[in-house]
């Protein structure tokens, strides 16, 4: 799409150039039409100077009185001629030599302009005038070629032309730049988005003009109103599974009462939706306390987050005799919420501890986004069974405990960072192999845009 900077400076640009042709095209016309002016006014007063040296012989002929024309007019072809016309004869200047104009009489008091081919191609202007001199109509026509006329104004257009191009120029420089300028409280705010994007920051900043004010305030606002709904959901849910864990601990004494010894199927009956219901209270609250408080919308480093949860997670399966190798950058960091992520890494883990003989390795890297590979000693899954792990509620062996939602709830998290799930075998440690790849958070907003 393109950006609102280049649509201004096109539009911009685009006015200027049609202001500047246009300005050029009317100083130009304004140009040639004042020196067609001052030409007529020559022709005009040529054609006086010819009348005031006019005489009739006695045939009625027109005679010109050769002291009163200038000299231009003798050279043959020099582009300036007259012809005067009266009674059906005429004289016409020596300049013409043996040619002729095709000119018509004008009657007296009418003056007329018009372009007529002269010798050797030349183009003329004319000026055809009529006068009455002693009683006789007389028709003066002169002429002068326009090609000085022609150059001087291609040569004025061409000047002019080439100062318009330079004014221009300084004027599109000047337009970029207050472009730039007027437009650098959106690109702060676009660097503000990206920041906030990335986690860099939990707010945008209202340093900015007026117009922008409100929607810095209402993006906040909404920032401020989204975590805190989140948290309240977060602390509701932990509340909740508190509350569950109380209640389905009164059932399970009910369900282990004497009295329903007499009763087995009745007793397995409940004993079986409460310890089901207990695994997922007790999954939830081990992610809890494995996520402890967190500040979303910030970037947030792994390495003592990491070494924080292998250190909870030792403690948890302390009966194994755990061994977690961690690999990863000493400036890694996940461009996203912090309990997301440990909800993430929490559950691939716990699933790697859970299922492994002793040892489990997690590989971080950050060249292309986040990729995070977990594997473990485990006894691994079939082929049949890797498509099937992130169904909820399935269990590779029933005789374990646990849910069956740990992997199904990783592979919603890593769809909502728009990131891939796979599984395989592991050809270092023999057991389940797990790669999560997430994008970078700028890499998320291009492609969803």
């Amino acid at each position: 799409m393109i950006s609102l900077k280049t649509r201004l400076s096109v539009t911009l640009a685009a006015s200027l150039v049609l202001v500047l042709a246009a300005q050029w095209w009317l100083v130009s016309r304004s140009i040639e039409t004042l020196l067609e002016e001052q030409l007529s006014t020559r022709l005009s007063h040529d054609a006086e100077s010819l009348l005031a040296g006019l005489s009739f012989a006695a045939d009625g002929a027109p005679v010109v009185d050769a002291r009163r024309v200038a000299l231009v007019y003798a050279r043959p072809f020099s582009g300036h001629y007259y012809v005067v016309r009266s009674n059906g004869l005429e004289t016409a200047s020596r300049s013409l030599w043996d040619r002729a104009l095709a000119v018509t009489d004008s009657a007296p008091g009418l003056h007329r302009r018009y372009l007529l081919p002269g010798p050797q191609n030349q183009r003329l202007f004319v000026l055809a005038s009529g006068y009455n001199k002693h009683g006789r109509n007389v028709s003066i026509v002169v002429a002068e070629d326009l090609s000085d006329f022609n150059r001087s104004v291609a040569r004025f257009e061409a000047i002019y032309g080439g100062v318009s191009g330079l004014v221009l120029i300084a004027l599109l420089l000047v337009q970029w730049v207050l472009v730039r300028g007027g437009l650098r409280p959106l690109d702060e705010m676009r660097r503000e988005l990206t920041r906030l994007e990335r986690g860099d920051a939990d707010r945008i900043s209202v340093h900015a003009p007026s117009e922008l004010v409100p929607l810095a305030a209402e993006l906040n606002r909404l920032l401020a109103a989204l975590a805190n709904r989140t948290r309240r959901s977060r602390v509701a849910l932990g509340n909740l599974a508190h509350a569950l864990k109380t209640q389905l601990a009164v059932l399970a004494q009910v369900a282990a009462r004497p009295e329903l010894h007499r009763f087995p199927e009745l007793r397995r009956a409940l004993e079986e939706p409460i310890e089901f219901s207990r695994r997922i209270v007790e999954r939830d609250l081990r992610r809890a306390q494995l996520s402890g408080p967190g500040q979303p919308g910030l970037r947030l480093p792994l390495p003592d987050e990491v070494a924080a949860l292998s250190a909870t997670l030792r403690q948890l399966y302390a009966d194994k005799s755990l061994a977690i190798s961690v690999r990863m950058p000493g400036q890694a960091v996940f461009e996203g919420d912090r309990e997301d992520f440990l909800e993430l890494l929490g559950n691939l883990l716990d699933n790697a501890c859970k299922w492994c003989a002793s040892r489990v390795s997690l590989d971080v890297a950050t060249s292309q986004g986040l990729v995070l590979v977990v594997e473990d000693d485990g006894p691994g899954c079939s082929d049949e069974q890797l498509d099937e792990l992130t169904r909820r509620g399935f269990r590779t062996d029933e005789s374990k405990a646990g849910s069956g939602l740990g992997l199904a709830i990783v592979k919603d998290m890593v769809d909502s960072y728009a990131g891939t799930l796979s599984f395989g075998r592991s050809s270092a440690l023999g057991g389940l192999r797990v790669d999560v790849r997430l994008p970078t958070a700028l890499s998320r907003a291009t492609g969803n845009a």
